[in-house]
């Protein structure tokens, strides 16, 4: 097959292909450059990552997202479609010191599919350089030329689903989709390095064997549910069933992947201390992050029962994790959305208002107005943002026609379940909701390791001994990305 493609054509070849970079994004950026960016902390290695998540929490919210902060994540995009953890230069080209990675581009895609649109040409660029770096297996490297691993592919399942692709019909040459890809790397009842369903990052680099990798599992066992970070909220007491395995079982069923890799992240929240994925790289002390991620895979099967102790566990675990960092507070508010909670009221906090408190403020266009969403988009919605436009027209030539020369400037606010937003209206037609909308892969970031913001990619084993933890947010070793959560 190969993925329906939109009114632009790439602008050039994969700059990056091939190539071996020195770096994973751009060191520094400034006040003027990054004036649309969310939260204040350096975005040199998750601030496509950290954007995008913000922009979708928003997004999912109903809440309004500023203009200007989606031009942000459009400048950074290359011109062959990709996009890198980060470029400080967002206005030149992108040369051999940016390594454009899927992790990024896959996040990036589902913030513009939920502005922009599934057909804007931005999106349709990204889609087309992330098939263009598809591998023979199916699967997506975390960098061009690599080999695949679970977390990027789980990423990019994220960005097509969200996108109103078909994933099975994303195909290589010789016929194999990701959700192959994910299955080949998907422990089943003959294997003996970790649970049935769960995953490994990659294959053990010398044995080839199969060994459970935590971030992967949860990562990759959202993408076999078919859906991406934008999870319909689901209730009831469902949770998924015991993989049974008997004597002369082997390898999964195809039909049993999926509930299996949901029982495998159940099976890792179930633990004596309280209902958290624990972080190998920490000595097994809770991942945050993870436990978001967790939330979201067992929502998007289904299995409501399952979430409800995680997500108590987050209500009164994840506040440091969450403090002055959009993505962590993006990652939390899907999390809660998905799990039928209310970001508004989240163990004492207002989720949803410190994420506004840490968006850029919005520009104003010309006309007065944020530049925000088309009049009729703006109408449905119900926030006045068109209307407001055109009065304010009306007014600024009544004052300037009466010699007063004043400018007035209108914010348009709308609020859900009580709270104020700022930052302008809504950009563009995207829908805020729904199960079409990914995740991702890996980074998705953790106080832990927030710190380690090395912004490498190291594909040494299946183990995830590596965090890259900046890059984009996802660590391409399975380990837990950095990607913001934890800045």
């Amino acid at each position: 097959m190969k993925l329906r493609r939109g009114a632009a054509a790439l602008t050039g070849a994969a700059l990056l292909l091939g190539a071996a970079p020195a770096a994973y994004a751009q060191d520094g950026g400034g006040a003027a450059e990054d004036a649309g960016l969310f939260g204040e902390s350096d975005p040199t290695y998750d601030g496509v990552w950290r954007q995008s998540l913000a922009v979708l929490a928003l997004r999912a919210e109903d809440r309004p997202v500023p203009e200007n902060a989606v031009d942000w994540l459009r400048a950074q995009q290359c011109e062959d479609g990709s996009f890198a953890a980060y470029r400080a230069d967002a206005g030149g080209e992108c040369g051999e010191d940016v390594l454009a990675e899927s992790n990024a581009t896959a996040m990036a895609v589902q913030a513009l599919t939920a502005t922009r649109g599934a057909d804007a040409e931005e999106t349709r660029a990204a889609l087309g350089w992330l098939l263009d770096i598809q591998n023979e297996d199916g699967g997506w490297p975390f960098s061009p030329g690599d080999p695949t691993d679970a977390n990027s592919t789980a990423a990019v399942v994220g960005a097509l689903v969200a996108a109103g692709e078909d994933v099975d019909a994303v195909t290589s040459d010789d016929g194999s989709s990701a959700y192959d890809a994910l299955r080949a790397l998907q422990l089943g009842c003959d294997a003996d390095g970790g649970a049935p369903g769960s995953f490994a990052w990659q294959p053990d680099g010398d044995s080839g064997e199969l060994f459970t990798n935590e971030a992967a599992t949860v990562d990759a066992a959202l993408a076999m549910q078919g859906s991406g970070v934008l999870v319909d909220p689901v209730s009831g007491d469902e949770r998924p069933a015991a993989t049974e395995c008997g004597a002369d079982a082997g390898a999964l069923p195809e039909d049993e992947a999926p509930r299996a890799a949901a029982t495998a992240v159940a099976e890792l929240l179930d633990g004596e201390e309280g209902a958290f994925v624990p972080n190998p790289f920490a000595d097994g002390d809770p991942d945050v992050g993870a436990t978001a991620r967790a939330v979201l895979a067992l929502a998007a099967g289904g299995y409501g029962g399952a979430t409800e102790e995680p997500l108590a566990w987050l209500a009164e675990n994840a506040q440091e994790w969450t403090a002055g960092s959009p993505a962590a507070l993006g990652q939390l508010i899907l999390a809660v959305r998905a799990g039928d909670g209310d970001p508004a009221e989240f163990g004492g906090t207002d989720l949803t208002a410190d994420l506004v408190a840490l968006a850029p403020e919005a520009d104003t266009a010309e006309d007065g107005t944020d530049g925000g969403e088309p009049a009729s988009d703006a109408e449905e919605d119900g926030d006045g943002g068109s209307t407001a436009g055109t009065v304010l027209l009306v007014v600024v030539g009544l004052l300037a026609g009466a010699g007063i020369g004043l400018l007035l400037a209108m914010r348009g606010r709308s609020g859900r379940r009580g709270g104020a937003a700022s930052g302008g209206t809504a950009t563009d037609s995207g829908t805020a909701a729904g199960s079409t909308a990914d995740d991702h892969r890996q980074g998705w970031g953790n106080s832990s390791d927030a710190s380690d913001s090395s912004g490498s990619s190291d594909s040494s084993g299946s183990s995830g001994s590596s965090d890259s933890s900046g890059s984009s947010g996802s660590d391409s070793s399975g380990g837990d990305s950095g990607g913001g959560g934890g800045d």
